[in-house]
């Protein structure tokens, strides 16, 4: 569900405090927009389907290593709801950049995407986290939706997104509040992940 877009925005934002580069999924910011606007519109992301055993078999390295990264973070804070670094109407624009990616994307591997995060959805328990399961299956379909635009719309939405300096201006409360070796070792394998999608990608 949006929970796992959400927790790479989080690992970015980790990330970013740490002074760490190279991620290709920019984390959504904005002055009272919910994050589960600008993750439902990163979720848009596909594969080419000559890749897929590759990505799929990625994202469980992915979710296995940052699932206990993912459980301790406190889901019903506001902070993931609203994150108060831009103003609305730049928010906007870098949320086109998001849909112009969305629309480029390969259609059977975005709706395997939504369908991904609807189950994921219907699987979390009180504290908001889905089963690993569910987890592994989304991220699976976000390397796959990512993988099936040119890099260039990618880099389009990174660069967008980039000039909010969340991991400045959240990086550090979001770290204070997890294990910073889960949130390291947690966007290690995110970083090897994207790797692994930006090689497959067209």
């Amino acid at each position: 569900m949006a929970k796992a877009s959400k927790m790479l925005a989080v690992v970015a934002g980790v990330a970013a405090y740490c002074g760490w580069q190279g991620a290709f999924v920019p984390p959504p910011a904005g002055r009272h927009v919910p994050i589960a606007t600008a993750a439902g519109a990163a979720a848009m992301l596909g594969t080419a389907p000559a890749y897929a055993d590759k990505i799929d078999d990625a994202a469980k390295v992915l979710s296995e290593k940052s699932y206990p990264f993912l459980k301790e973070i406190d889901w019903t804070d506001g902070v993931y709801g609203v994150l108060p670094t831009a103003k609305p109407l730049e928010v906007l624009k870098a949320i086109d950049k998001m849909l112009v990616m969305g629309a480029a994307m390969d259609p059977e591997a975005l709706k395997a995407g939504v369908l991904a995060h609807s189950k994921a959805i219907k699987s979390i328990d009180g504290k908001g986290v889905t089963t690993l399961a569910d987890y592994t299956a989304t991220n699976a379909a976000i390397g796959h939706m990512i993988a099936s635009v040119p890099a260039s719309k990618t880099m389009d939405v990174y660069n967008a997104f980039n000039k909010f300096s969340l991991g400045k201006d959240v990086g550090p409360y979001m770290m204070s509040k997890v294990s910073a070796e889960d949130a390291k070792a947690a966007y290690k394998a995110f970083l090897e992940f994207k790797d692994v999608v930006k090689a497959s990608q067209r």
